[in-house]
C-alpha cells in the first residue's frame, strides 16, 4: 500500500489541464454513464428537498457538475484544482469558489446550512478528517450529504480485485454499520439513506443499457442494500 501522503499528492495532480476540461464529458458520454449520473442526481434532488434554501458548500466540487441542482441557494465550492474550479466557474458566475484542501476547510465554524460532497470520500486516505471539517463548518441542525461506496455491493467485486492487485491507488469501502458509527462519532443523525445502481451497466455493451436499467430498477426494489453507493443525508445535532 502506498504512503497516504503520496496518494493524496498523486490524486491532487490528477485533475488538471485536459482531464478537467473533459471531466464532465467522460461521465456522460454514453448511455451507461448517463444512467449512473441520472441515479445520483435523482438522489441529490430528493435529499435537497425541504432543506434550507440558503448557503450550500460543495466540498471537492470539481467542475461544479451538480451546481444546477442547488436551486437558488448561495453556492460555495472548494477544490484543490484550479483547473476544475475554472470549469465550475463556467457553470455559475456567482458561486464563491476557492482553492482549498478539504482536510482544512477555509471557512469558520457553523457557517453553512448544507454541506455536500460526491465521489470524494472514497478516494482519500484521511476521509475522517474531511468529514470532521464538513461537520465543523455546518450549522447545528444543518444538512450534510455524503456518498460512500458500498462494501457489500456486487459491483464492488471487480473493484476489490483491482485493489488487491494494486490497479487502484486507493478506494475506501463502507458497510452500513461503519457509516452508522461515523454518524455516532461525529454527532450526526441519519435522516435519509439511498443507493445508486445495483448492477453497473459499464460491464455490458452500450446497446443493452435500456434492458439493464429495467433489470436494475427491479433489483432495487428487493436488493437496495447491495447498491453500489450509499448516499446518506445527515443532520448535525
Amino acid at each position: 500500500m502506498k504512503d497516504k501522503q503520496k496518494i493524496k499528492s498523486e490524486l491532487s495532480k490528477s485533475y488538471f489541464g485536459k482531464w478537467s476540461r473533459d471531466y464532465d464529458y467522460k461521465r456522460s458520454k454514453n448511455k451507461k454513464s448517463r444512467y449512473i449520473l441520472e441515479r445520483k442526481t435523482a438522489i441529490i434532488k430528493k435529499f435537497l428537498k425541504d432543506t434550507p434554501n440558503k448557503d450550500i458548500l460543495d466540498v471537492a466540487c470539481g467542475t461544479g457538475r451538480f451546481f444546477y441542482l442547488y436551486g437558488s441557494r448561495k453556492i460555495y465550492g472548494i477544490d484543490i484544482s484550479k483547473d476544475q474550479l475554472a470549469e465550475a466557474r463556467k457553470k455559475d458566475q456567482k458561486a464563491v469558489l476557492k482553492i482549498c484542501d478539504a482536510e482544512k476547510i477555509c471557512y469558520p465554524d457553523n457557517k453553512f446550512d448544507v454541506v455536500i460532497t460526491s465521489q470524494f470520500i472514497e478516494h482519500i486516505p484521511q476521509y475522517k478528517q474531511v468529514i470532521k471539517e464538513m461537520v465543523r463548518v455546518c450549522k447545528p441542525g444543518g444538512i450534510l450529504i455524503i456518498d460512500f461506496p458500498n462494501k457489500h455491493s456486487l459491483t464492488c467485486i471487480p473493484t476489490k480485485i483491482r485493489l488487491f492487485f494494486g490497479k487502484l491507488r486507493w478506494l475506501n469501502l463502507f458497510s452500513k454499520k461503519e457509516i452508522e458509527k461515523i454518524s455516532k462519532d461525529f454527532n450526526l443523525e441519519i435522516v435519509d439513506w439511498d443507493y445508486t445502481v445495483i448492477i453497473t451497466p459499464h460491464i455490458f455493451p452500450d446497446f443493452l443499457t435500456p434492458l439493464i436499467k429495467r433489470i436494475d430498477r427491479l433489483l432495487y426494489i428487493f436488493f437496495r442494500r447491495f447498491g453500489y453507493l450509499h448516499y446518506v443525508k445527515f443532520v448535525k445535532k
